[in-house]
C-alpha cells in the first residue's frame, strides 16, 4: 500500500471517528433530557419533607453536573475537535512527511477526546458518587477548579473512607458544590483546600478558602448564598453544619455527619 493511500485511509478514520463523536454527544444530550424529565416527574410524586429534599438535591446536582458537561464539550472536546478538523483540512496527501506529523497529532487529540468523554460518561450515572466514593466524587470537583488555572487545591482524606449511605452522601456532595459555587462567585479566593476525616463512624469535611470571608451574622439575617439551606439538608440526615468567616479572612465550612446504625432511621 502505498504512502498517500495510507494517509487518505487515516483521514477517513478519523473523520469516521469525529461523526461518532458527534453521534454520542447527540445521544448525551438525549439522555440529559430524558434524566432530568424522569426526575421532575418523580418530583412530583413525593411527598415526605424528607424524600422531596432528597430528590431536590438530585436534581440539583444533575443541573450541577449538566452544566459542567456542556462547559467541558464546549471548552476542552469542543475546542480538541474543531483543531482535529482544522488539521485534517490542511492535510496535503503530496506531502507526506508533513501529513503523517498532521495525522500523528490529531490521533493524539482523539486519545485525550476519548478519555474526556469516559470520564464525563462517569458522572452521568446517578449512582457515580455511590460507585467511586465520596472523596474521589469531591476530588473530581477540586480538579475542575483547577482546570481553570484560576485556583490552588489540595484535598487531604485521613482515615479509611466508609459509605455513609448514598442518600447521606449526595446530600454532602451536594452541599459542598453549593461551597465551592460560592467560593467562585463570591470569595475572590485563589486557593480552596478541604480535609476529609474519618473516624470511629464519624464524617468531618472540613472546606476552607483564602477570600474576602463575609460577615456572617448579616447573611444569615439576609439568607444569603444558602447557608440557611445547608444547615437544613445537614440536619435532614442528622448532621450539623457550621461555618466560620469575617472580613479579609477567609471562610471555613465544617460538615459533621455520623453513621447510622444497623436498622436506624434516616
Amino acid at each position: 500500500m502505498s504512502q498517500e493511500n495510507k494517509i487518505i485511509i487515516g483521514v477517513i478514520a478519523i473523520t469516521a471517528f469525529l461523526l461518532l463523536v458527534v453521534f454520542f454527544l447527540i445521544v448525551l444530550v438525549a439522555y440529559i433530557n430524558k434524566r432530568k424529565t424522569a426526575l421532575l416527574a418523580e418530583k412530583k410524586a413525593i411527598k415526605s419533607t424528607y424524600e422531596n429534599e432528597l430528590l431536590k438535591t438530585q436534581l440539583e446536582v444533575q443541573e450541577q453536573t449538566f452544566r459542567e458537561i456542556s462547559q467541558e464539550i464546549h471548552d476542552n472536546i469542543g475546542q480538541a475537535l474543531s483543531f482535529i478538523k482544522l488539521t485534517i483540512n490542511t492535510i496535503n496527501v503530496k506531502e507526506p512527511e508533513n501529513a503523517n506529523n498532521k495525522l500523528f497529532e490529531s490521533k493524539e487529540l482523539i486519545t485525550q477526546v476519548i478519555q474526556d468523554l469516559r470520564d464525563l460518561s462517569k458522572t452521568l450515572n446517578t449512582d457515580f458518587i455511590t460507585q467511586i466514593g465520596l472523596s474521589k466524587a469531591i476530588e473530581q470537583q477540586l480538579n475542575l477548579l483547577e482546570k481553570t488555572k484560576l485556583y490552588k487545591t489540595t484535598l487531604l482524606v485521613k482515615g479509611h473512607p466508609e459509605n455513609y449511605g448514598q442518600k447521606q452522601e449526595l446530600v454532602i456532595y451536594r452541599i459542598i458544590q453549593e461551597l465551592l459555587n460560592n467560593t467562585v462567585k463570591h470569595s475572590n479566593a485563589t486557593t480552596v483546600n478541604i480535609e476529609i476525616a474519618y473516624a470511629a463512624s464519624k464524617l468531618t469535611i472540613h472546606v476552607a478558602d483564602n477570600g474576602d470571608g463575609f460577615d456572617i451574622t448579616a447573611v444569615a439575617q439576609d439568607k444569603g448564598i444558602g447557608l440557611n439551606s445547608m444547615k437544613k439538608r445537614m440536619e435532614l440526615i442528622n448532621g450539623h453544619f457550621d461555618i466560620i468567616s469575617s472580613k479579609n479572612e477567609g471562610t471555613s465550612a465544617i460538615l459533621r455527619l455520623q453513621k447510622q446504625l444497623p436498622g436506624s432511621s434516616s
